[in-house]
């Protein structure tokens, strides 16, 4: 009898887990179609330099310097006014629309790059559109992640996502060893409307968002079916905490300390972005803006745009076109390692290690170029004649370095803080925080990439190198002090944590709160935030 049911319950356990894990792929479509826009500039900038391949030999409109430095950047400038955008659109229509609706700028980007013969300006049309796109599917794709997924299993999906992310990169880039920029953009045009399809029948609404619409029945039939269909006293205890943290979210903090039901109109605009002010919102904010400029200003992330010019310019062993192929296959590993990796080490843990690493990938390549490359002012973006060294086995440095680099960047200085930005926003003012946010990141994105080449011409290339050596140690010793681990921890226990009002910035452990806990430490946080 007991094996039996031992049985029955890992079939649970199955179906719980696939039932979440074929939400997640579906909604993982979209991050795909994300990783193909992150890799165009790679490769239409040199298409429209003429440092690209024989496909794109025949390719007729030209680029300067300065025009490709805008297009390695305002992609990401317009990523901030999609994601400002979508973090409103976000929670009045919720997020399986949003999912739906953002499909549309992407086809009309796509095709508008596939049809661009007669001017430049058509392709900054069409990279405006897969942009904005770009920025609208940040808070529905992240709201939605974090809503539906268990606890146990949510680093594992944010993991997946990256990968989902990086192969779109890879599927890209490999691409474009096969055919013209062009063609593959035309490919790549089925892709978003193929998603809206997939999101449109096979995708439920949140729980979260159906109970904040008071639609309880309907939050009943999503949170069955997204845990497997299992009978609905198998989800229990589950969907009642929902409700009372559902119930918590669209009450006042004066009935909330009160212990009251709460009668007073739903919160307006101003009363929501007033929300960010409060510290539970306000001390979360700074972790992930700060993580996220670190992300862009340790190197590789404002390399990439350039990227195949890079490989050139440090006279890389392979080709560079199939250099950058195989980068992205490490980015590609280094998410599967994250996901493998967080569920033993923690979110903390791996975020400073692989930044350890980062910083001495940084700083050997920094030592190479110094070293042996010319010593005159040293730029990727120019022509350059290849350099002999008399050790053939050296020209592996930079090669090794870069790949490295990128590894661990996408291991721990992408993959944990995407993970944090899905759970530890209080669901309050998880959408426009999360707007917010990742807005931010879209800002030093773009300040990284479109400064990238005149800090190369004002420091050279391994000058460049060693001011990304020094932010990477500043970041080591910041993230040290405020990085949270959050790992096995529920999203009302993060939400306790930064309510309390005795814990600070630099207070990066986070307890299991027990059930007496939770109404005292509401309380605190409505005293902490009427000194705000």
């Amino acid at each position: 009898m007991e094996l039996k049911n031992n049985r029955k319950d890992d079939r649970h356990k199955f179906r719980r887990f696939f039932s979440q894990f074929f939400v997640v792929s579906v909604e993982n479509l979209h991050l795909f179609t994300s990783g193909v826009c992150y890799a165009l500039p790679t490769i239409v900038i040199p298409a429209l330099t003429k440092h690209s391949n024989e496909h794109n030999k025949s390719e007729f409109l030209t680029i300067t310097s300065v025009q490709a430095s805008w297009m390695g950047s305002f992609m990401i400038i317009l990523n901030l006014f999609g994601s400002l955008l979508s973090g409103f659109v976000t929670d009045p229509i919720g997020r399986k629309r949003a999912m739906i609706l953002v499909s549309i700028p992407f086809i009309i980007g796509f095709c508008i790059l596939y049809l661009c013969t007669s001017s430049v300006s058509a392709v900054f049309v069409g990279l405006t559109f897969l942009s904005l796109a770009d920025g609208l599917m940040t808070t529905p794709i992240m709201s939605y992640l974090g809503e539906i997924s268990e606890v146990s299993n949510r680093s594992l999906f944010n993991g997946y996502g990256n990968i989902v992310l990086s192969f779109g990169i890879f599927v890209a880039y490999e691409l474009n060893t096969m055919m013209s920029w062009r063609k593959v953009c035309f490919i790549c045009a089925n892709l978003p409307l193929i998603t809206a399809i997939a999101v449109f029948f096979l995708l439920p609404e949140t729980p979260q968002f159906l109970l904040s619409k008071n639609r309880t029945a309907e939050a009943k039939v999503s949170l069955r079916r997204l845990r497997g269909w299992v009978p609905y006293e198998a989800v229990a205890q589950e969907f009642e905490d929902l409700q009372r943290q559902s119930e918590r979210s669209k009450s006042c903090y004066t009935c909330i300390k009160q212990d009251l039901a709460c009668t007073h109109a739903l919160p307006t605009m101003s009363e929501k972005l007033a929300e960010l002010k409060r510290k539970q919102t306000l001390k979360p904010l700074c972790i992930i803006i700060t993580l996220f400029f670190l992300f862009p200003f340790t190197g590789i992330v404002a390399m990439r745009p350039y990227m195949l010019q890079i490989f050139k310019a440090y006279n890389s062993p392979i080709e560079p076109d199939q250099a950058v192929t195989i980068q992205s296959i490490f980015d590609i590993l280094g998410t599967i390692s994250m996901m493998l990796l967080v569920r033993f080490t923690g979110k903390r843990r791996l975020y400073l290690f692989c930044m350890s690493a980062v910083l001495v990938c940084s700083a050997t390549i920094t030592w190479y170029g110094f070293t042996y490359l010319p010593p005159s002012r040293y730029i990727s973006i120019d022509q350059h004649k290849p350099f002999q060294l008399d050790n053939k086995a050296l020209e592996y440095i930079p090669f090794i370095c870069l790949m490295t680099w990128s590894y661990f960047t996408t291991c721990g200085l992408y993959g944990i803080p995407w993970i944090l930005f899905s759970e530890i926003f209080p669901f309050k003012s998880r959408g426009i925080a999360c707007g917010v946010s990742a807005s931010t990141l879209f800002v030093f994105v773009f300040i990284g990439e479109k400064t990238y080449l005149n800090l190369e011409a004002t420091l050279s290339l391994p000058g460049v190198s060693l001011l990304f050596t020094c932010i990477s140690f500043f970041g080591l010793m910041v993230a040290y002090n405020i990085l949270p681990e959050t790992e096995n921890r529920s999203l009302e226990d993060i939400e306790l944590h930064f309510a309390d009002n005795s814990k600070g910035l630099t207070d990066h452990k986070i307890a299991i709160s027990k059930p007496q806990d939770k109404t005292q430490l509401i309380e605190g946080d409505n005293n902490n935030n009427n000194h705000l």
